[in-house]
Order: C-alpha cells, then sequence, then structure tokens
C-alpha cells in the first residue's frame, strides 16, 4: 500500500482483522499459543481474535521483528 497521507491505509490495514473470516481452529491454536506464551490470556482461554499490530513508520526492522533478551518486556508494555 504506497499512497498519498490520508487515502485509508491505516484505516484498512485497522479493519482487515474483521473483514477475514473466522479463524480456523488450527489458526485458533496458533494464535493461543502465541499469545500465551506472551502471557495474555487470562484463565487459559482461547482467543479467537485476529492478531493486529501497529507500529510506528519510523520503526526499524529489528524493532519490527523483536528479540533479544527484553522481547516479552517489550510485548508486555506494547499490549
Amino acid at each position: 500500500m504506497n499512497d498519498p497521507p490520508g487515502a485509508g491505509k491505516s484505516m484498512l490495514a485497522q479493519r482487515l482483522p474483521s473483514i477475514l473470516p473466522p479463524l480456523s481452529p488450527r489458526e485458533l491454536l496458533e494464535v493461543s499459543m502465541i499469545q500465551s506464551v506472551a502471557g495474555l490470556l487470562a484463565d487459559g482461554a482461547l482467543s479467537n481474535r485476529r492478531p493486529f499490530r501497529a507500529p510506528h513508520h519510523s520503526a526499524s526492522m529489528a524493532a519490527l521483528v523483536g528479540g533479544g533478551l527484553n522481547a516479552r518486556l517489550w510485548l508486555d508494555n506494547k499490549v
């Protein structure tokens, strides 16, 4: 998506998870496992929401990929 500012790119990206079909059982398990490792699930419940992140436009590739010693700390602070 490479349009001028104000064309609706961010709005479309934010709405995409709700436009997509429901998660398949395999996707549901995969999303829930990742959120569980990050400590984002309460009471062991599965998450049926598609993940969405909105990184800042100036985020570096290293910031987008993440990792390192403080990976979990970053997730806890950003969600």
